[in-house]
């Protein structure tokens, strides 16, 4: 999610205090503010999109530091409101820090929330970048000034409700995608991801024994559209990828890739295709390591965002 929707679920969140939502109120403002601080980690922008893909939604996104943000920002408050409670709005303040790490976590990005004891990204792909249900439920927090304890009551019992029919749909979604392909393939696993945009579309992987498949399906029609059909490399070409420096990068970075194996003139090229995100008849990310005959590594390039951007990654420092 974007840091403005992050912004707003946490101003949104700031009506459970019982204070009215105003910039006034160092509540509203500490929740709101906290939303949007773990995002800090654009700072690492600084270095590339390598050290900021490596990094992003990472450490920053964790518990221990989301108590850190929570108390600079409540400290940085006081210096503006003379009257603040300390211990209220730090607390309300995490909540808003918590609250982004949770809906990136409900999103198809996922978040280290228990950083540094566990470098496991959490992620369970059930929300759009954009969900307009979660818009709406925000700005009746926001905007309806007078709300009684059934008010409350019925947001969250709808927010919890809309959670579990996304959980529903995708499991819907990952049955119709098993039907279609289990009588052509012996099927490993199927990730399913909620699609960038549109509410009835669900991403898919179907990993098998022979290839990784890559299409959308609509689970109002369950209609298939197969993208790409990826034909598997060999144990031993997926290996050689995964013992390079862009190699172990690379699986941290996502956990669902594809490795296929080129020739070229006196080289040979490895690359590996992020299958998560599709987007323009494309995929987002890509890494490309290039060997001598003798398998020697001559380059190594991560590309971020597109293709064509190269960005050249020394495999011996």
């Amino acid at each position: 999610m974007d840091p403005v929707t992050h912004g707003v679920i946490g101003l949104a969140i700031s009506a459970f205090s019982g204070d009215p939502v105003t910039i006034s109120n160092p509540i509203s403002l500490g929740c709101a503010i906290g939303a949007m601080s773990p995002d800090i980690d654009i700072v690492a922008k600084i270095k590339g999109d390598y050290t900021y893909l490596k990094h992003h939604r990472g450490i920053s996104h964790s518990i221990p530091v989301l108590l850190g943000l929570a108390a600079i920002i409540t400290t940085g408050l006081s210096l503006f409101f003379a009257d603040l409670n300390f211990f209220q709005v730090f607390l309300w303040t995490f909540i808003g820090c918590l609250s982004h790490t949770a809906f990136d976590i409900l999103n198809s990005y996922g978040a280290k929330l228990f950083m540094p004891f566990s470098k496991k990204k959490l992620m369970v792909g059930i929300l759009m970048l954009y969900d307009p249900i979660i818009t709406v439920l925000c700005f009746l927090l926001i905007f309806i000034k007078y709300k009684s304890t059934i008010f409350y009551v019925m947001i969250l019992i709808s927010f919890f409700f809309y959670l579990g029919v996304r959980w529903m749909m995708k499991k819907y979604a990952e049955g119709i995608v098993k039907s279609h392909y289990k009588h052509g393939y012996k099927i490993i696993d199927i990730n399913i991801l909620p699609a960038l945009m549109a509410f009835h579309k669900w991403d898919f992987i179907v990993n098998t024994k022979s290839h990784n498949l890559v299409g959308q399906v609509n689970i109002f029609n369950k209609k298939i559209l197969e993208r790409k059909k990826f034909k598997k490399a060999s144990e031993e070409i997926v290996q050689m990828f995964k013992e390079t420096k862009i190699g172990k990068y690379f699986r941290e970075f996502t956990p669902i890739y594809h490795v296929m194996k080129l020739e070229e003139l006196d080289n040979i090229i490895l690359k590996s295709i992020d299958l998560r995100y599709y987007l323009r008849n494309n995929f987002m990310h890509h890494a490309t390591v290039v060997y001598d005959r003798e398998q020697n590594i001559i380059e190594s390039f991560f590309h971020p965002y597109n293709i064509q951007k190269n960005i050249r990654v020394a495999e011996v420092e």
